[in-house]
């Protein structure tokens, strides 16, 4: 089924009742005649189409004559009925999950519509790999019996007296006949916060807040929280307060307030309430005005009332005059005419083929996903067939902020928490990926709906330029040998771009022709800002009139099983020193010389395999089977390159540090166990005591990891210290973060000297350019075909849905 690049609106369904009976017996008065009248429609019809074949071969047409570009290989969307391996659960799957699980009466399940704290019910299911040795087995057979297909399920007990959550491995699918437990201990303080209590929570203390303190927040903030109008105050963001850092066995969040406007987390306000989530009735533990706590509302008005503490005075941003907040054009308008920009297309059309959530790219082959807790993943990545890696994903997004005012130093995010594979969706064509790019939808089960969540361009994937060269090199003189060859850096990017409230977090996974990947991942969005406090110009620098910009850390973590001929494995590192010899090419019989050298380090436990960076120590990190090597001897190696180093500062089993203990290392190498699939979960917000996951015991009992099956935990991060170019919006540049998997001694040469891509000059005889040269590769620019159009205004204009939630 060819994908949808044209964005065709959603059909009108809706049809005219039946014709009434006396129309029906007065058509058959009068059949005869219409089955005249019918024969010469049918022939006009037929007359039509042929004069609109030729309109449409005419308008495919260019004014010079060409045609529309070839659409390339093969797009297959359409949903399995036998879903592979590593494919999404499919929606006649979820049905099946569905209703064995509602027959299984004691999970005491509570329909979506119904649910409440107190209730049972199923928070979110998504597929649960089978064991990696089965899968294995399976491809390398490449028939036979498939692993029965699975899916994990989050279910929270709010009905038992006990409240927990529990966690289920469902199969067979699609027709499930049993489940296991995969666990059954976690504590049910430790959920998120969900939809009925947040809607409850919002709810109760916009009431309270109003009744008490309406006449505050119209002085201070020039609005209200209810029948406000134009100058709406909301409470619109939430800051956790896990038992680590309140030292009190409760769910505790801070909720913010705001001024309602576009977009608010740049018009925070200097009011907070401190909500106990584990009270029935929402009660408000501690409230925060201007700069102060206070133990109630009733306290804060009764001094307030006394004009016993200070009073601010802020009025309500008017749109035209707050224009920093809006994304609405401004400025110097560039470039001074109406040009258009730069676009990139695909002259033969795609170069890459999709069936399913399989992909095929010149040497490359390898599955996608999209997970419902963790976001985009990859499996079964093979480059001329052999696989590197089983799998590469993102496991956590972690924010963590600093600041005088509650709201900001107990800011400690952990973006799991949220769904954050749900939070990609809408890209937009021509902005957010080319307009030539296949846009991909990802499918979620969640606590809204029995039935799967359907969220259209999810992914986008897309061949590149990236107006780089891969390799060139040039020989001017005859000296070197008179020659020119280059080859275009052409890659194929799948991405998403996952937006949590007011960041945008953009997830690249990048295949090059030389065997190597990248993992990018790019920071842009609102910055979550705090009302302007003079003393507080260590956590971050006024950008604007009443806000600050805060100091926070940006932190990713990915998992990368890498498998290098297999899952017998080892891990070595190339140590680079210095070293001195005598020079016997001095004068002086004493001179010594000092020049760089590599020692080889082999890695044999878990512990020697945790690495924090030291800049008097560089080293190369290569995974690689002792079982290959190439015709010198050397091992047949991938290096793992981390262009994303960032230091966790915080001291470690302190606060909220333990949950996210996989930032304790740039890159951590442990044996793979099918118990320690993630390194972290949607728990991380309220668990940092006691962690579900605690990263640091993957290494406790520091195993062995020499020829066994080995798992790369990679952590990224970037120190942001807001500044005002940060506003509207923080651009991309400087935001970006890398790592590569990148052959070494793998290949006996480039394996990309076989593109069809390369370009080459030369003299017509040997280093003699005056001879005349002839150019080998280099095709013309003058395209013979006109690329696909991009029709995405018109398709968001009839129909936002596309863009909006407008359910």
């Amino acid at each position: 089924m060819e994908d949808n690049k044209n964005y065709t609106p959603k059909e009108n369904t809706n049809k005219k009742n039946p014709e009434s009976d006396y129309e029906v017996k007065a058509q058959e008065h009068y059949q005869y005649g219409r089955r005249f009248r019918n024969l010469a429609v049918f022939s006009g019809i037929i007359i039509i189409l042929l004069l609109i074949g030729l309109v449409v071969v005419g308008v495919m047409k260019r004014g010079d004559g060409t045609e529309a570009c070839s659409s390339g290989l093969n797009v297959d969307l359409s949903e399995p009925e036998d879903p592979p391996i590593f494919h999404d659960l499919t929606s006649t799957e979820v049905k099946g999950l569905m209703d064995f699980l509602f027959k299984q009466n004691n999970l005491n399940l509570t329909k979506p519509e119904k649910i409440t704290v107190k209730s049972s019910y199923i928070f979110t299911a998504e597929l649960h790999l089978p064991n990696k040795a089965d899968v294995v087995s399976y491809l390398a057979r490449g028939a036979g019996q498939k692993p029965p297909r699975q899916a994990r399920v989050i279910i929270f007990r709010g009905d038992l007296q006990t409240q927990k959550i529990m966690e289920l491995v469902v199969t067979p699918l699609p027709k499930p006949t049993h489940y296991t437990i995969w666990k059954d201990d976690i504590p049910f303080q430790y959920r998120p916060i969900t939809g009925p209590e947040y809607g409850k929570a919002v709810e109760s203390i916009t009431k309270e807040t109003d009744n008490k303190a309406r006449q505050l927040l119209l002085k201070s903030f020039g609005g209200t929280l209810t029948n406000c109008g134009d100058t709406c105050l909301s409470y619109k963001y939430v800051s956790p307060m896990s038992v680590a850092i309140s030292g009190r066995n409760r769910r505790l969040f801070w909720f913010w307030m705001f001024q309602f406007v576009e977009f608010f987390i740049l018009h925070p306000i200097d009011f907070a309430v401190l909500v106990d989530m584990d009270d029935p009735l929402f009660a408000i533990d501690k409230v925060w005005y201007n700069d102060r706590a206070f133990s109630s509302l009733d306290v804060l008005m009764q001094q307030y009332n006394d004009n016993n503490l200070p009073k601010l005075k802020i009025s309500f941003p008017v749109m035209s005059k707050s224009l920093f907040s809006t994304m609405y054009r401004r400025g110097t308008e560039v470039p001074k005419s109406s040009q258009l920009p730069p676009i990139s297309i695909e002259p033969s059309g795609r170069r890459y083929s999709i069936k399913g959530q399989h992909v095929k790219y010149m040497n490359w082959n390898f599955d996608f996903r999209m997970s419902s807790t963790r976001g985009p993943q990859l499996y079964d990545i093979r480059f001329q067939n052999d696989r590197i890696v089983y799998e590469i994903g993102l496991q956590e997004i972690s924010v963590f902020y600093s600041g005088k005012t509650p709201t900001q130093m107990f800011s400690n995010f952990f973006d799991t928490m949220s769904l954050i594979g749900p939070r990609g969706k809408n890209l937009v064509p021509g902005v957010d990926c080319p307009s030539h790019a296949t846009f991909l939808p990802a499918s979620h089960v969640m606590e809204i709906s029995e039935q799967q969540v359907t969220i259209q361009n999810a992914f986008c994937l897309f061949e590149f330029n990236t107006g780089m060269p891969l390799r060139r090199h040039h020989a001017p003189m005859s000296f070197h040998g008179t020659f020119y060859e280059g080859l275009p850096n052409s890659v194929l990017i799948l991405r998403s771009i996952l937006t949590v409230v007011n960041y945008s977090y953009l997830i690249d996974y990048i295949f090059y022709h030389t065997g190597a990947v990248e993992v990018k991942v790019v920071s842009t969005g609102y910055i979550l800002a705090t009302p302007f406090t003079a003393n507080a110009s260590n956590f971050g620098f006024q950008v604007s009139d009443n806000i600050n910009g805060n100091l926070h850390h940006h932190m990713f973590s990915f998992k990368v099983d890498v498998d290098i001929y297999g899952t017998e494995n080892r891990y070595r590192t190339l140590d680079i020193s210095t070293t001195e010899s005598a020079n016997q090419f001095n004068s002086d019989s004493n001179a010594k010389f000092t020049q760089g050298q590599f020692v080889v380090s082999e890695k044999k436990t878990e512990r020697e395999a945790a690495y924090k960076f030291n800049f008097d120590t560089p080293k190369y990190h290569l995974f690689y089977s002792n079982q290959k090597s190439n015709k010198f001897g050397v091992p047949k190696s991938y290096r793992l390159l981390n262009r994303g180093m960032s230091k966790q500062l915080l001291p470690e089993n302190v606060g909220n540090e333990p949950a996210m203990a996989w930032m304790r290392y740039q890159m951590a190498v442990t044996k793979r166990k099918e118990d320690e699939r993630t390194s972290s979960t949607i728990y991380s917000l309220m668990d940092s005591l006691s962690p579900v996951v605690n990263f640091e015991e993957f290494l406790n009992d520091d195993e062995n990891i020499v020829d066994e099956d080995l798992v790369a935990w990679v952590s990224m991060g970037v120190q942001h210290i807001p500044h005002t170019e940060d506003l509207p919006v923080t651009h991309t540049p400087g935001m970006d973060l890398s790592f590569f998997l990148l052959p070494y001694n793998y290949f006996p040469e480039d394996p990309a000297m076989g593109s069809r891509d390369s370009v080459r000059i030369e003299p017509n005889i040997y280093n003699n350019p005056k001879s005349g040269v002839r150019v080998t590769g280099m095709k013309s620019e003058d395209l013979q075909c006109k690329p696909p159009v991009n029709s995405y205004q018109q398709a968001v204009e009839a129909d936002p849905s596309i863009l909006f939630d407008t359910s």
